[in-house]
């Protein structure tokens, strides 16, 4: 009995000890609990519906201070119906209305815009436009007199959520990949003593820390290549929309962002005072980029404050930048912010890779 008792003490001593251990078990399921229970999923969420006011009448005001007040959308002026195709095509809306210049009480033709197969989405909005009417008419003849709306099909290729997981996934595996695989090969190389028998050669850390970014980038891209092949043949998701230079730029995001998480890992495994920290580090990095960087969820729909706080994350850009030549077509230039932001990052975290490295 006291062999089973010492066993279980020393056993549960070990556990303890173990930084990642505690991390995982109990640090892990709290956040992840936490994180997904305030974003209220079960519970009903107004969808976005644009408003263009071509109008500058009091009865367009009214209408669009009624449409304002619906509690079953949420309302987001816009300045074109251009910019409401852009929006539907992104799925940042469901919808757009658009009030015409002669609107008046008399004359009060109304356009829906919508995309091919969202019928729910179109009587909702139909609904609401509808109880607006009446409401600024003090009547309900406008419940009925479905004429005075008119509903419209975007010409647009909205590839849903499907495309959106799949370019936001693309992004994740590049930061998986870049930090998880260099920290853990790290580590196994200072516990073997790789490090310091490389110390005692002509290799120089400018060497070591090249040499690790050229092999993992290569790995990283053919990585790149195999995710955007099984979303293209299994889920059906257009890559680039056949524009050479959208792939040309998911494959430089790739390059970039290879670079900027691999130098993220190598700064990790240098800063990591022991084995049981490093794993530990690697998640607290990681973790909240995987759930504030637009890999699951648009960031649009968050506070605000979280919104500008996840603009500051390096995945937010990497992964942005893959799904907008991924969905969209657009090349090295359409994404010139997300590149411009990647860029720097990478030189900030190369820069600290450079500076923090040691042999031992």
């Amino acid at each position: 009995m006291k062999i089973y008792t010492g066993f279980i003490i020393a056993a549960s001593k070990m556990f303890f000890r173990r930084k990642s251990s505690i991390f995982w078990t109990l640090f892990f399921p709290v956040v992840i609990m936490l994180a997904l229970g305030n974003f209220s999923f079960g519970a009903y969420s107004a969808p976005n519906v644009g408003l263009i006011n071509n109008a500058d009448g009091q009865a367009a005001r009214n209408l669009s201070g009624a449409l304002a007040k619906a509690s079953t959308i949420v309302v987001k002026n816009l300045n074109s119906s251009t910019e409401g195709d852009n929006a539907l095509e992104k799925g940042s809306i469901v919808a757009y209305i658009e009030i015409p210049n002669d609107f008046t009480n008399a004359n009060n033709n109304i356009a829906i815009t919508t995309r091919d197969g969202d019928k729910p989405e179109l009587e909702l909005v139909q609904n609401v436009v509808y109880i607006a009417l009446a409401n600024i008419n003090n009547t309900a003849k406008s419940l009925n007199n479905q004429e005075t709306i008119l509903t419209n099909i975007a010409d647009i290729r909205y590839q849903g959520y499907t495309g959106f997981l799949v370019a936001g996934i693309v992004g994740m595996a590049i930061m998986q990949s870049g930090i998880f695989t260099v920290v853990f090969t790290l580590l196994s190389y200072k516990n073997q003593g790789v490090l310091r028998r490389l110390q005692a050669t002509p290799i120089s850390p400018a060497h070591f820390i090249v040499g690790h970014l050229v092999s993992r980038v290569f790995i990283i891209v053919c990585q790149t290549a195999l995710l955007l092949a099984i979303g293209a043949v299994v889920l059906g998701v257009s890559i680039g929309l056949g524009n050479i230079f959208a792939y040309l730029n998911i494959f430089l995001m790739a390059i970039l962002g290879g670079i900027l998480f691999l130098s993220i890992g190598l700064a990790i495994s240098s800063a990591a005072p022991n084995e049981d920290s490093a794993p530990a580090l690697a998640n607290l990095v990681t973790f909240p980029m995987l759930f504030l960087s637009g890999v699951f969820f648009p960031i649009d729909y968050l506070p605000k404050s979280i919104y500008y706080f996840c603009n500051l994350l390096p995945l937010t850009h990497v992964a942005e930048g893959i799904r907008l030549s991924v969905l969209y077509g657009d090349s090295t230039l359409d994404t010139l912010p997300q590149f411009g932001y990647t860029f720097i990052w990478m030189i900030i975290a190369f820069g600290i890779c450079a500076k923090t490295f040691k042999w031992e």
